[in-house]
């Protein structure tokens, strides 16, 4: 499915996600167990939640935007080899 948006909706809800998803990477690399990474975590679980709500099936492909221009991973999903195991 394509998405029929605004350009400029969808470029700012791509620019949020990055703020988003940086931001938690940042404070997750310096404290994993910090309120605030859980609370980052949340923040972006919330901000995808909503693009899924207001695009449905199309939300990915926003979704995918952010991952692309940050090459992080969606929290919860990544296997952070480096911090969790000590590699």
């Amino acid at each position: 499915m394509r998405l029929f948006q605004n350009a400029e909706t969808i470029d700012r809800l791509v620019t949020q996600g990055e703020l988003l998803l940086k931001t938690y990477h940042a404070e997750y690399d310096k404290d994993p167990a910090s309120f605030h990474a859980e609370f980052l975590r949340g923040d972006f679980a919330g901000w995808r939640s909503t693009v899924h709500t207001l695009y449905g099936d199309c939300a990915e492909q926003i979704i995918d935007r952010v991952l692309i221009k940050t090459r992080l991973a969606i929290p919860g999903d990544e296997i952070r080899s480096g911090a969790a195991h000590g590699l």
